[in-house]
Order: structure tokens, then sequence, then C-alpha cells
């Protein structure tokens, strides 16, 4: 595997890794608790990751069908357990792997086409491989941290959910 698609997983592992420490730190009913009206919860952040990371990875780099339904990640308030979230990243994360082994330093210049919707409000666009691995990562590790600092709120300790106080 070339060593760009081999630090894009293990930074995406690692990411994974904080948000599965993060949630099985909480009682099941605080995966969907909204901190206020207007935010998401982190079952709301983990179906988006995962849809996300579905469209960018597995459907726009692999070719795979776009199965996707981004407004519903930010509308759902419940229908999935913390364990069945969690495994859904994991099955993603799989299908991602498969996708980047094949990958060499020549797909870094190809074209991805990211489709949407014509009714979604989002408009679809081409961006060269490597720019869509890269923002695929930079976007799961800035959710990655809502999530963790979420979880820190709405434990009922003081503990550290990594090793870091921050």
């Amino acid at each position: 595997m070339h060593p760009f698609f081999k630090q894009t997983l293990h930074l995406l592992d690692t990411e994974l890794e904080r948000i599965e420490k993060a949630v099985n730190r909480l009682p099941e009913e605080m995966i969907w608790r909204k901190l206020r009206g207007s935010t998401n919860s982190i079952g709301n952040l983990i179906l988006h990751l995962a849809g996300n990371e579905y469209q960018n990875m597995v459907s726009g780099i692999g070719r795979k069908p776009f199965i996707r339904e981004r407004s519903a990640e930010f509308l759902a308030e419940g229908g999935h357990t913390a364990a069945g979230l969690l495994e859904w990243l994991k099955e993603v994360r799989e299908q991602t792997r498969s996708e980047l082994q094949g990958l060499t330093a020549e797909d870094f210049e190809r074209e991805v086409h990211i489709c949407y919707p014509p009714d979604s409000g989002i408009a679809s666009y081409s961006r060269p491989l490597m720019e869509l691995v890269y923002h695929t990562t930079a976007h799961y590790s800035y959710h990655t941290g809502q999530i963790v600092y979420m979880a820190k709120l709405l434990q009922e300790g003081e503990e550290r959910l990594l090793q870091w106080n921050h």
C-alpha cells in the first residue's frame, strides 16, 4: 500500500478509536442528547461521519453505489444504539480500507466526482483523489473532536476520556 494511504488509514483508525472511547463512556440515552436545539447529538455526528466517509471514499473513489441521505443524518433523534453506530463506522472503514489498498501514486491526480441529488441543496463537484482523501480525513478529525468534547460535557464524572487534559 502506498505510504500516503497507509498513513491516512492510520489517522482515520486513531480517530475511530477516540470516538469509540468517548461513546463507550456514556449511557445510551446520552448518545442522542443535544446540548441545545440547534446543535447535533453525538449520534447525528456519527451518522454524518459514516455517510461522508462512505460517499467520498467508497462511493466516490471506489465507484460503489451512492446510498447516502445526508439530511437524515442531522434529523435523526434516535433509532440506532451506540453499538450499532460504532459498528456502522467500522463497516464503512473496512470498505474504505478495501478501496485504498489498491491505489498508487498514479491515482493521486485522478478526478473523483462527488454527486449529490438535485434536491439536496448541495452542489456536486469533482476534485483530485489525493485532495478528496485529505479533505475527508480532516473532516473526520474535526467531528471526532466535537464528539470527544461533547462526551466530556455529558459524562457523569470528571474523568479524562483520552490521555490529555484538553
